[in-house]
């Protein structure tokens, strides 16, 4: 509680008991003013942080974070302590590129996962996403229904690696996220979100 509440208690106090005084009884004084302090208000509860919300398809692209919140990874690939943290932007020969690092240490750890996000101004969603299968040793598996086309595929004996393009605002945007392998479902989950939000 503020300041207030003690000066309106005393005039509570002092409003109460000269209405109990009869006529012959000589009014209560005023109560000494006095140097207490009011009783300390209780703190205040602090506030949930904000829940994250998603960047859906915005019209320009500034950052790959904002397309997928740490918290949300998090969840699906159940860990737990992991914060998003936009890299330096870069260019690639044809887009610019965005990258969020999904980690624990500051710097992230060269083993945090990355989301990477590039713009094309012409190319079909399917030659970037294509163009991704061909850097995998192995076989890569589409998942239809995901953005305009969309694939992961093992990289190495650490990382899978997903992608996912959509032709959007005059443009082919494509984000490619690198994980630690996991199971199937996981894959889908996360490409699913990103393809709506591009």
């Amino acid at each position: 509680m503020d300041r207030s509440w003690g000066i309106l208690a005393a005039l509570s106090l002092l409003l109460a008991a000269s209405a109990c005084g009869g006529p012959d009884e000589s009014p209560t004084p005023p109560p000494p003013s006095s140097t207490s302090k009011p009783p300390p208000s209780k703190p205040a509860t602090s506030s949930p942080p904000p829940t994250f919300t998603p960047a859906v398809s915005p019209p320009k692209v500034t950052a790959a974070c904002p397309f997928l919140g740490a918290g949300e990874l998090a969840q699906i690939i159940g860990t737990s302590g992991i914060v998003a943290k936009e890299e330096p932007p870069g260019t690639t020969d044809t887009a610019p590129k965005f990258t969020c690092a999904y980690g624990t240490g500051d710097p992230p750890r060269e083993s945090a996962p990355r989301l990477y996000f590039f713009a094309f101004t012409k190319a079909d969603p399917n030659t970037p996403v294509s163009t991704t299968a061909e850097n995998c040793p192995g076989p890569s598996t589409p998942l239809p229904g995901v953005g305009d086309a969309a694939m992961y595929c093992e990289l190495d004996d650490y990382w899978t690696t997903l992608a996912i393009a959509k032709r959007v605002h005059g443009e082919t945007r494509m984000v490619d996220i690198h994980l630690p392998h996991h199971r199937d479902d996981v894959y889908t989950q996360v490409a699913k979100l990103l393809g709506e939000r591009l």
